[in-house]
């Protein structure tokens, strides 16, 4: 599943990564994040960073800090699915960082949410003031790549239960901002074993870790012909691009009418979009869902340098709410 990682790591790698966040382009801050994954076994770390940029030190009549907010750091594996729970609190103007093997010590790799919770009730609360972000590294501390935290606001008003009393954090428009209707890919280098690499990580928003999600997509090389494939993953995924379809090649693109002019590149090069086809419970006791929502990020590395962003999307919003599952 991490052989690209593996493959970064043995070169060495040193990277940045820049991306945006699900909301429409914009790096606003929010009450939940979404981490898109974490890793932490042999050969890899990742550094976990939260802020409150609430900037407010006044005390309240009860003699409590005003723009306190308690975070709930919620680990998901992502092989065993099990969940790993840490509380944390950020006072105004806070930041917290720390390294995922140490705050998380259960799991080695998978996805984190945060969502902001109540300092004295612990109910989820409307304070979409937190941002963060993460650093993949290798063994060494060398920077492998980057991602911000994908934040969605609470449609609460600031300090306000963002929970309607399930249990359910859901990103549908009504709790939470809704994930975008489809996920774009706006450009990958076919791989090539020469050096080309390219990486997919996926995490599904469905009800439980019993669901399969069904991922449709539209390939595109860099002369508008299109291609097609489906990739299926339960909860979270890392995965080549290769390993999804050879679509994603060098070979395959060179294979094509592709766009032959001169630009200084030796490889090809695509892009794709990704729309949720259909989550199934595997278990079966569960509806099917269409239309699922999820997220994603991608890494790629060329000639030794590795970079990483989150996925694009579209304005137009799922139709399906995106479920983080119980609070408990």
């Amino acid at each position: 599943m991490i052989r690209n990682l593996k493959t970064l790591i043995a070169a060495g790698v040193v990277a940045v990564g820049m991306s945006t966040t699900a909301m429409a382009g914009s790096m606003e801050p929010g009450s939940v994040l979404i981490y898109p994954e974490y890793l932490s076994g042999s050969g890899s770390g990742t550094v976990i960073s939260i802020t409150n940029t609430k900037d407010d030190p006044s005390f309240n009549q009860n003699t409590n800090l005003n723009g306190v907010v308690d975070v709930h750091f919620i680990y998901i594996d992502g092989e065993y699915w099990t969940e790993f729970n840490r509380f944390e609190r950020l006072t105004p103007n806070d930041t917290f960082t720390v390294a995922a093997s140490t705050h998380n010590p259960n799991s080695e790799q998978g996805f984190l949410y945060c969502i902001a919770l109540n300092p004295n009730s612990q109910a989820p609360m409307s304070w979409n003031w937190l941002i963060g972000d993460e650093i993949v590294a290798d063994s060494n501390g060398n920077w492998l790549y980057a991602f911000e935290a994908l934040a969605f606001k609470s449609l609460a008003a600031e300090g306000d239960n963002a929970d309607d009393g399930d249990g359910v954090i859901e990103l549908d428009g009504v709790e939470y901002q809704a994930v975008g209707d489809k996920m774009m890919i706006s450009s990958f280098f076919g791989y090539d074993d020469s050096g080309i690499t390219a990486g997919l990580i996926l995490v599904a928003l469905a009800p439980s870790s019993d669901y399969e999600t069904t991922i449709d997509f539209q390939v595109y090389n860099n002369n508008e012909n299109e291609f097609s494939t489906t990739h299926r993953f339960r909860c979270w995924d890392m995965v080549d691009l290769y390993d999804i379809d050879s679509v994603f090649t060098d070979a395959f693109l060179k294979s094509t009418p592709y766009d032959s002019r001169v630009n200084g590149l030796t490889y090809t090069t695509g892009w794709a979009r990704l729309d949720g086809d259909r989550a199934t419970d595997i278990v079966g006791n569960e509806p099917a869902i269409n239309d699922p929502a999820f997220v994603g990020a991608m890494f790629q590395s060329l000639g030794g340098i590795s970079v990483g962003h989150l996925l694009h999307e579209t304005v137009a919003k799922n139709a399906t709410a995106g479920v983080l599952d119980s609070l408990q």
